[in-house]
């Protein structure tokens, strides 16, 4: 199996609904993503396929490599020399690797398959967890990629990271 298949539920086959998705009530997903609380499963695995085709874009589920359970997604948006990673990862996958293991995996694919010379996100400031997830992927801190972002009524301060393809 590769790890694309193990990670992120499906590497370029066919698309299954992913059952129990999304956990988008979820507080932490509701503080810290522009996700409506309204979304379902279905609307996930559209946003995937769109993503996916755009040609600008990619998106891919986040899965447990022994169940098979669906624990969040992640997806890139790119100019074709840099792109932003954004993810979620459900409440029963956090604290346990799921999000650093599947940011580093998708960082990877992303520099051989895509071919960027640049990745970066953004955590809101008050999101310890995803901070902490680019650090331990090799993510720096990048300030000038700090920005607000408005959201749900709010300003949001988001930090900036960055990680630049490795040498070959």
């Amino acid at each position: 199996m590769n790890w694309m298949t193990e990670w992120f539920g499906f590497a370029s086959g066919p698309m299954r609904m992913p059952a129990g998705m999304p956990r988008a009530r979820d507080p932490l997903i509701q503080r810290f993503t522009t996700d409506s609380p309204a979304l379902d499963a279905a609307q996930v695995l559209a946003a995937i396929v769109r993503l996916r085709e755009s040609g600008e874009e990619e998106g891919f589920l986040i899965c447990d490599s022994v169940t098979g359970q669906r624990l969040g997604s992640i997806a890139l948006r790119h100019d074709g020399q840099t792109g932003e990673i954004s993810y979620w990862v459900a409440a029963e996958a956090r604290g346990r690797g799921t999000a650093t293991r599947a940011v580093a995996l998708f960082s990877a694919w992303t520099f051989q398959n895509v071919g960027l010379r640049e990745l970066w996100l953004r955590a809101h400031r008050d999101n310890v967890a995803s901070q902490q997830v680019a650090s331990r992927t090799g993510f720096r801190r990048d300030p000038q990629r700090d920005k607000t972002q408005e959201a749900k009524g709010e300003v949001w301060p988001m930090l900036g990271y960055a990680l630049s393809r490795p040498a070959s």
